[in-house]
């Protein structure tokens, strides 16, 4: 459930920040997330998403990821790899919730799932850090170049107060000036 302090997030849903080109393209993100350099060479962007009440430890994650046309798996495997990623006190995989819209002419699906989640392994043989109370915002962009994957962890208040945001970020979707 939102705080105050997340629903005072909501009236500061704005896009007045730099953008992002990604397969021709481009998204608006947020000033206040802090870009960071990718951790891979699929991420188009990564950024730290402050954390609420500025709490350390409480930050989140985003990136955009891009595959190439027809790489990165269909947005039903991708929609069923982030659901997988966050499981209930019993260890199930929590179910997402699911929405599909049009925004700049294109399809985009946005997947929001809350639960334990399972951070990857960052070496074999070391299991992975599990965080319960996370959230899991994900986007499936499908552009003509291929899809874009939109991805945004961190705690549940976080997650949940950006959700306005998040969405905003995603629809703000639209093709690069000069494109064929």
């Amino acid at each position: 459930m939102p705080d105050a302090h997340a629903a005072s997030r909501d009236a500061e849903v704005s896009l007045y920040g730099p953008e992002i080109k990604v397969a021709g393209l481009q998204f608006t993100v947020p000033s206040k997330w802090v870009s960071e350099p990718a951790a891979t060479p699929v991420r188009a962007g990564q950024w730290r998403i402050p954390a609420l009440h500025d709490v350390e430890g409480q930050e989140g994650q985003a990136a955009v990821l891009y595959f190439g046309q027809g790489i990165g798996g269909s947005t039903k495997e991708n929609i069923e790899a982030w659901s997988a990623s966050l499981v209930d006190a019993e260890g199930h995989p929590v179910p997402a919730t699911v929405k599909t819209h049009q925004a700049g002419g294109l399809k985009i699906t946005v997947v929001t799932v809350f639960g334990t989640y399972s951070e990857p392994a960052p070496l074999p043989g070391i299991p992975p850090a599990s965080r319960p109370g996370y959230g899991l915002l994900g986007a499936v962009v499908e552009g003509p170049q291929g899809n874009i994957y939109w991805r945004f962890i961190g705690p549940e208040p976080l997650v949940t107060a950006d959700l306005a945001l998040f969405n905003k970020i995603v629809d703000s979707v639209k093709p690069l000036e000069n494109q064929p």
